[in-house]
C-alpha cells in the first residue's frame, strides 16, 4: 500500500474547524491548480488552498508539494474523510489539530462613528480598482464604477429601493456573468460588505433586512460555489482580505494601507476580486447618500 503524503496544515478557517471525534464526509466537486473545493452530503464547501491564497471562513490552507497541480491529483466525487482531526484524500493526509484557527478581526464599528474615513478614501479605492483592470486587462461583464466600463451592465442598488425594486435589481446581478462565480454574485458579495458593519444606522438596517430575502430566494439561480460565498455573506462571514480592507477603512488606516488591502481583494481570482470591489465602492457610494435619503 502506498504511503500517504502528510500536508503541513498553515491554518484552518474559524467555521471549518470540527470537534476531534467528529467524522465527516467529503466528496471533490471541483480541482484547480492550488485549490480544491469539497462538499458533503448536506452541500456545505470546504475549500483546500495553497498557502498563496488568504484565508476563507470555510477553507484550510495546506503547504503542498511544490509542483502539486489538484487537477491532477484528485478527480470529481473522489472521496475525502476528516475524522479524529486528521482530512485525508486517497494519496494524502493533513492533521488539523495543531493548526492555528483564523478569525476575521472585527468589523464591529464603534458607537459614534460614521462611515466619513471610508468617504474620504473613495476616490483612492476607485482610482485603484480602475488602475488594477486596465494593467493586468481585467474584464468584467458590468460596470464597476458609475460610467466604466463602457458598455457593461449598469448595477441597479439603491438605498431607498422598495422591495420590488430591489428584487428586480438584485435579478439583474445573480448568476449574471462567466466562471464559477458570476461577476453580479461577486458585486453583491462586496456591496453586502461595505454595508455589513454599518447596520445599528436605520436606514441601512431597513435596507438590509429588504436586500438579504431578496438575494436568499434568488439564490438557486447561480452556480454551487457561488451561492456558498452568498450564503456566508448574508450571515456576515467574509474572506480575509475583504475583512481587512473594511477594518483598514472603518478605522481610517492610512492611504498606503487601504491601497495595499484594495490590491489584496482584487488578486482573487480573474475578475472575481475586482467586481467585489466594485460591489463594495457601490456600498460606499450610497452610505453616501444617506443624509440626502434621510432628508426625502
Amino acid at each position: 500500500m502506498a504511503r500517504l503524503l502528510t500536508f503541513p496544515v498553515c491554518s484552518v478557517g474559524y467555521m471549518a474547524e470540527h470537534g476531534s471525534h467528529e467524522t465527516q464526509r467529503f466528496w471533490v466537486h471541483s480541482c484547480f491548480q492550488h485549490a480544491m473545493n469539497l462538499s458533503s452530503a448536506s452541500g456545505e464547501l470546504l475549500t483546500l488552498l495553497s498557502p498563496r491564497y488568504q484565508n476563507l471562513p470555510t477553507a484550510i490552507r495546506l503547504s503542498t508539494p511544490p509542483g502539486w497541480d489538484w487537477r491532477h491529483q484528485a478527480h470529481s466525487r473522489q472521496p475525502v474523510t476528516l475524522e479524529n482531526n486528521e482530512l485525508r484524500g486517497t494519496l494524502w493526509r493533513a492533521n488539523l489539530s495543531q493548526a492555528p484557527c483564523w478569525r476575521p478581526g472585527g468589523d464591529r464599528v464603534p458607537g459614534g462613528h460614521s462611515p466619513d474615513a471610508l468617504l474620504a478614501a473613495y476616490p483612492l479605492l476607485a482610482s485603484q480598482l480602475l488602475e488594477y483592470c486596465m494593467e493586468r486587462e481585467v474584464r468584467s461583464s458590468l460596470q464597476l464604477l458609475p460610467g466604466w466600463p463602457p458598455g457593461g451592465r449598469i448595477p441597479r442598488l439603491n438605498l431607498g429601493d422598495a422591495k420590488a425594486e430591489l428584487e428586480s435589481g438584485v435579478s439583474e446581478l445573480i448568476g449574471y456573468g462567466a466562471g464559477l462565480t458570476p461577476d453580479g454574485d461577486d458585486y453583491l458579495l462586496g456591496y453586502l460588505a461595505s454595508l455589513w458593519p454599518w447596520q445599528r444606522l436605520g436606514i441601512i438596517s431597513a435596507h438590509l433586512k429588504l436586500l438579504r430575502p431578496a438575494i436568499k430566494s434568488q439564490l438557486h439561480r447561480t452556480t454551487s460555489i457561488s451561492r456558498h460565498y452568498l450564503e456566508l455573506a448574508l450571515q456576515g462571514h467574509y474572506s480575509q482580505s475583504m475583512d481587512h480592507l473594511k477594518t483598514v477603512l472603518i478605522h481610517g488606516s492610512s492611504p498606503a494601507e487601504a491601497k495595499l488591502s484594495a490590491i489584496n481583494v482584487m488578486k482573487f481570482g480573474s475578475s472575481s476580486g475586482a467586481d467585489c470591489l466594485g460591489g463594495f465602492l457601490h456600498g460606499v457610494r450610497a452610505l453616501g447618500k444617506m443624509e440626502q435619503i434621510e432628508m426625502n
